[in-house]
């Protein structure tokens, strides 16, 4: 059949000019086709490089609010200040940097370390190393800057000592409301290039200035997106931001890289390579974060979608040449149908198949996000829990205590009600019965408590009746206090106080400060415990305390450390985050031995009726 086709061609005038017009038509098909086809791939790809940039976005953010609040809880640390106004004192010195060592480890940071006014560093993590930055000065930095000021600092730049990049926070330390020197963390950032490496395009992090600092792929590092001005770079300079580093630009040419509705394709000058840009700006550091993605499988598509088109437009030209013949050669023309159909319709299917397998790419990768943004949610809002569940689980053997017993009595009560059923002794029954009642509401009583301490803060200060919150709290630890034998004398002065705090968090404060003077008076033979209440102008004053054996005096200046404790279960962390809830609600917690022994804890709020 293909001989005779070509051979009726060929000797048919007006079939061959029918045949040339619609190769013609077919090449123009083609060649918008493949226009449209590129535009709609590329916007595509758009669309899933800006998904993939929110989650490197989002990642980013995470990592700097991980480290972010951690200067200013060191720099309430008492031995910071002790070293501010020693820093002659070898010992304490010492013990600053043995505590930044850990601390460093602990939450996986570069370096800390603590400078004076004048910018000299006193202690630092890395004080064993032949790097060590005690002695150096770092007041030209303007995280030193911004933090002598009173303000929170944050600044990225190149260690002029190690030579390592990192990400600084810095926070004043603050004595008596004077800024008295300065606590700095660095943040290593190569950990956040080695989860990006595997991305499929490139990911850079650019500055105010321009300048990339964090990316995916080293060799796109400290070039900047613009020509840097004189000043721009006298600035850098005095700073020592990239010390020892040619900042020159990026092989992109002169691009302006804020994208806009639609995709900005760039050229790398050095391989020619075609790239899909995608920006992001990051408002609260002032970064911008970019995504470079390269545009070869974009090409690929439009030459299969081409090719398809140019395969359509064949079988179109085939079937309108059999069409013409179908007077002369009827049986031919039937044949050559179901042969055009045929291509045709797995033409169709090729396409209908590519279009539900890049539906099914896309609705993969919303689904993806979808469950990471559900998962960073629960995460949020188990964070705000899980100081109180950890109380909550201390507490766990004593409730199980309190619980067991009236199980046991309502167990025996209810054998004791069966048999006098059977004996005709009705009343007697209904004794029982009524003792059973009785033991399940004081089981809900129970039960009642810890969900009211379990519950959820909303974070906002209001006024809190004292006696309300410590009746909460002493309900928690009443199986404790029993069971100890603990004499607890609770002043009168209690019911007349109320303070602004949140109910929520100072019912949480009161059981970790009460049930640290129950685990203190452990193996005493007269137990006994004090709640008083005192009043200097508009602050209140809550002491708590024993009559155990006090608290031994090297451990007073880290009794609030995080992660600091001397009994043999627990994290450490009950004081450390008490204190943290009683800056919050603008007051303080401070611990001190009585003169006559035993320990006292004094948690001081804001009156609620101020004078």
């Amino acid at each position: 059949m293909r001989d005779t086709v070509e051979i009726d061609i060929l000797s048919s005038p007006r079939l061959r000019l029918v045949v040339l017009l619609a190769i013609v038509l077919a090449v123009a098909v083609a060649g918008i086709s493949a226009g449209v086809i590129r535009e709609h791939a590329l916007g595509e790809k758009q669309i899933a490089g800006r998904q993939r940039l929110q989650l490197y976005a989002a990642n980013l953010a995470g990592e700097l609010a991980r480290y972010e609040s951690v200067p200013a809880l060191i720099a309430t640390n008492q031995r910071a200040l002790k070293v501010l106004r020693q820093p002659d004192n070898y010992s304490a010195i010492q013990a600053l940097n043995e505590y930044f060592e850990r601390a460093a480890a602990q939450v996986g940071a570069l370096d800390i370390y603590l400078m004076d006014r004048d910018g000299l560093t006193l202690a630092a993590s890395n004080w064993q190393s032949k790097h060590s930055f005690i002695g150096r000065n770092f007041g030209f930095r303007p995280y030193f800057q911004q933090a002598i000021r009173g303000e929170a600092g944050h600044y990225y730049a190149l260690g002029t000592t190690s030579g390592v990049r990192g990400y600084y926070f810095s926070y004043p330390v603050r004595d008596l409301g004077r800024v008295k020197g300065v606590v700095v963390l660095k943040m290593d950032v190569e950990r956040i290039e080695r989860a990006w490496h595997d991305s499929e395009g490139v990911v850079l992090v650019v500055d105010p200035d321009g300048i990339v600092f964090i990316a995916s792929d080293p060799q796109w590092l400290y070039h900047s997106t613009r020509d840097l001005s004189d000043e721009v770079r006298r600035r850098l300079v005095s700073s020592a931001r990239y010390p020892g580093v040619e900042l020159t630009s990026l092989p992109i040419g002169d691009v302006d890289l804020k994208i806009g509705a639609g995709p900005t394709l760039i050229r790398h000058d050095d391989d020619a390579r075609e790239l899909l840009a995608s920006s992001l700006d990051m408002p609260e550091p002032g970064w911008r974060v970019l995504y470079l993605q390269p545009t070869a499988d974009v090409d690929r598509r439009v030459l299969g979608g081409v090719g398809m088109v140019l395969a359509v437009a064949t079988v179109l030209v085939l079937l309108g040449v059999l069409w013409l013949q179908a007077r002369a050669r009827r049986q031919e023309r039937v044949r050559c149908d179901a042969v055009a159909r045929g291509a045709l319709e797995a033409a169709y299917a090729e396409l209908e198949q590519r279009v539900a397998l890049r539906t099914a790419d896309l609705q993969h990768e919303v689904e993806e996000r979808r469950r990471a943004e559900e998962a960073l949610r629960t995460a949020q809002d188990e964070l705000v829990q899980a100081a109180k569940l950890a109380m909550l689980g201390q507490l766990s053997a004593s409730i199980n205590h309190e619980l067991n017993q009236p199980l046991s009595a309502i167990r025996s009560f209810a054998e004791n009600a069966r048999l006098l059923l059977d004996r005709d002794r009705t009343a007697d029954a209904k004794g029982n019965l009524e003792q059973i009642g009785q033991l399940v509401e004081r089981m809900a009583q129970i039960s009642s408590q810890l969900k009211l301490f379990a519950r959820k803060s909303d974070g906002k200060r209001s006024p809190v009746s004292l006696q309300q919150a410590l009746d909460v709290s002493l309900k928690l630890l009443a199986a404790d206090i029993r069971r100890g034998g603990v004499r607890l004398e609770v002043s009168d002065a209690v019911r007349q106080v109320n303070v602004m705090a949140d109910a929520t968090r100072l019912e949480q404060v009161l059981v970790n400060l009460v049930g640290n003077a129950i685990h203190a008076l452990d193996g005493e033979t007269d137990p006994h415990i004090e709640i008083d209440v005192s009043r200097q102008g508009n602050r209140v004053s809550v002491s708590i305390r024993d009559n155990g054996p006090g608290i031994a005096q090297e451990h007073l200046e880290q009794i609030f450390d995080p992660f600091f404790t001397t009994r043999k279960s627990g994290l450490g962390l009950g004081l450390a985050i008490s204190q943290q809830i009683a800056d919050n609600m603008g007051g303080s917690i401070e611990a001190r031995n009585a003169p006559d022994g035993g320990a006292i804890f004094i948690l001081t709020l804001e009156r609620a009726d101020r004078e």
